[in-house]
């Protein structure tokens, strides 16, 4: 029988646990770690767990005398190999060639260059473009990991087309200029979890004490997407990170996807409703913190929530993946669709045009 078991952040009776993925356990017992080295602390049924600067979780013994080692859940080595700085000038490494790409902290884009459909959609991804690197379609025709991998390598090298989810440049309807992106998500079938049609930029950097600032205009028909932008540590387990959302009655929010993911919710007696079938601005802003963060979300032009919790999964982590469009859909029935124009990615406060 395998020992290995996956236990997520947020399973379990909710309750607070800094184990992002648990893998196999082991009977190395160590003295436990000075308090400088540990990046996250958290229980999970009765026991105490520690996440140390080595990227391994531990479980407290003994009463707290000794940790025995439980898994292991990022490698720091990999952080240090993946940037590099020059000239006060931060660079992403390829760990596949060497190649060094410049860290994104401030960029717009609004479509306007990209042809419509599939073709605009490779265009989008180029390495030409240099920004957006990937995308996901998962739905019922594509639901595994390798399903919906094969059908993105088969879209880029003109192998097939769109199945039952998509996502190009589109000229109707755009906010400005002349084109938009236009996401499409169907029903999940019943042994999903989610559908998603989202893009994504592995190059962005924001880390501990940072100040996060995005904004993008949203246009929804059909049904309501669960999520609307995800920042992720994709160099950690599960990718834990911080999302904007829509919760149940439409109303935007936040989340983080970590520890006992903590919810970010306007008041019920003041929430305010996120319309469909018209354009809305949604601009949000994080200073970035596991402990003291700060959370804001304006929706047009009012301010729909300020609240204060953890923004960063742990203080090491750093937000190197921007992931926007419908990045979860869970509905059984109806089809979502979203359209996104004028992105905004800065790291200062952003100013009306």
């Amino acid at each position: 029988m395998n020992p290995c078991k996956s236990i997520s952040f947020a399973k379990r009776a909710m309750v607070v646990s800094l184990i992002f993925f648990v893998g196999c356990s082991s009977e190395a017992v160590i003295d436990p770690m000075p308090p400088n080295r540990i990046e996250a602390t958290g229980m999970l049924e009765g026991s105490t767990f520690h996440l140390a600067d080595d990227g391994n979780v531990y479980r407290e013994t003994s009463a707290g005398k000794k940790w025995t080692y439980h898994s292991t859940v990022f490698d720091p080595v990999q952080f240090k190999n993946a940037y590099i700085t020059e000239d006060e000038v931060v660079f992403r490494v390829s760990e596949e060639n060497g190649r060094r790409y410049k860290a994104e902290r401030n960029f717009t884009d609004n479509f306007d260059d990209l042809d419509t459909g599939l073709n605009g959609l490779r265009q989008l991804i180029s390495e030409e473009r240099n920004r957006w690197g990937s995308f996901t379609l998962q739905s019922p025709k594509a639901p595994s990991v390798q399903e919906y991998v094969n059908l993105r390598n088969k879209i880029i090298g003109s192998q097939s087309g769109f199945l039952d989810c998509k996502l190009e440049p589109i000229t109707e309807n755009a906010h400005s200029g002349n084109r938009c992106l236009q996401f499409t998500a169907p029903p999940k079938a019943s042994s999903m979890v989610t559908c998603k049609s989202s893009l994504s930029c592995p190059l962005i950097y924001f880390k501990n004490g940072d100040d996060l600032w995005f904004e993008a205009w949203y246009f929804i028909k059909g049904e309501m997407p669960l999520t609307l932008v995800d920042f992720e540590c994709e160099f950690v387990s599960e990718h834990p990170g911080i999302r904007i959302r829509l919760y149940d009655s439409g109303y935007l929010g936040a989340e983080l996807k970590a520890l006992d993911k903590p919810q970010f919710r306007q008041p019920t007696e003041k929430a305010v409703s996120f319309p469909k079938n018209e354009w809305v601005r949604v601009r949000v802003h994080f200073h970035l913190s596991p402990t003291e963060g700060l959370i804001e979300i304006w929706q047009n032009h009012q301010q729909v929530l300020e609240a204060q919790g953890a923004t960063l999964p742990f203080r090491s982590a750093i937000y190197n993946s921007l992931e926007v469009g419908i990045s979860a859909y869970s509905e059984s029935r109806g089809e979502s669709i979203l359209l996104m124009d004028d992105v905004r990615l800065s790291d200062k406060p952003l100013i009306d045009d």
